[in-house]
């Protein structure tokens, strides 16, 4: 009795098992002008794998409404879904198509190059026009006249003799070198740094600025558009003013609490 009862819990589960898995097999086809190489088929489902013969002939364990992967290098993956129509057809066929790689564009140079160094250099064009192998006043030296001195393009109002075709008024230079350094001058002066109205000490204590913030919150003021303006003011007053309005835009955008 006890072999009898047995027979029929093994026949049971068989029977179950069956009725939840139903072989999928199929032929996989491709252009016929490829060769067939192994295909991966794969039950993502079930998690169930297998490989095609070389006939393209395969089968696999799934249900209605299992997806089945084919993927192999030569050929583009693709996917199936299974319905009852696939587990009852013995004829099921899928057909692949082969997978398209593109190439990086290849640019062929121009020159036929024989990995020579030395060849190759003399068979590469090289350009020389204008180039100056002499310097007039070498050219000069060597008693070469006619020349076309193509690269002074100003033009030269030093005579044969040595003297100048121009006269140069000495006074009128040296007045106007100085009103050039004048205003030089001038420029430095109104390059204005913070620290030359309120040192890091005020900045830290009256401004409430972290220490630990502080260079980060002078170098936000300076890369203002506006600061060279104000600092150029000279108006200390201003110039606390328009920081304290630049602390608080810095607290804001980098979230620092006061």
């Amino acid at each position: 009795m006890q072999k009898i009862t047995f027979v029929l819990i093994v026949c049971l589960a068989f029977a179950g098992y069956s009725q939840d898995h139903t072989r999928l097999r199929g032929k996989i086809v491709v252009n016929a002008l490829l060769s067939l190489d192994d295909v991966h088929v794969i039950n993502q489902t079930l998690q169930l794998g297998t490989i095609s013969n070389n006939s393209g002939n395969f089968r696999i364990k799934a249900n209605p409404g299992d997806t089945i992967i084919f993927s192999s290098i030569q050929y583009a993956l693709k996917q199936h879904v299974v319905d009852e129509s696939d587990l009852e057809n013995e004829t099921f066929k899928i057909k692949l198509e082969q997978s398209v790689n593109t190439l990086d564009e290849v640019v062929v140079s121009q020159h036929t190059l024989t990995g020579k160094l030395e060849k190759d250099i003399l068979n590469i064009p090289t350009y020389t026009e204008n180039l100056p192998f002499w310097s007039a006043a070498e050219l000069k030296r060597m008693g070469v006249s006619g020349f076309n001195d193509a690269q002074s393009p100003v033009t030269n109002t030093i005579l044969e003799d040595g003297t100048s075709a121009t006269t140069i008024n000495l006074s009128d230079l040296g007045k106007a070198i100085s009103e050039a350094f004048r205003g030089k001058r001038k420029w430095i002066s109104a390059n204005y740094k913070i620290a030359d109205f309120y040192e890091e000490k005020f900045v830290v204590n009256e401004l409430e600025v972290p220490e630990t913030e502080y260079y980060n919150f002078i170098d936000f003021v300076h890369e203002q558009p506006e600061t060279a303006i104000v600092l150029r003011s000279d108006d200390k007053l201003q110039i606390l003013e328009f920081l304290i309005v630049q602390r608080d835009v810095f607290f804001e955008t980098y979230d620092i609490k006061k």
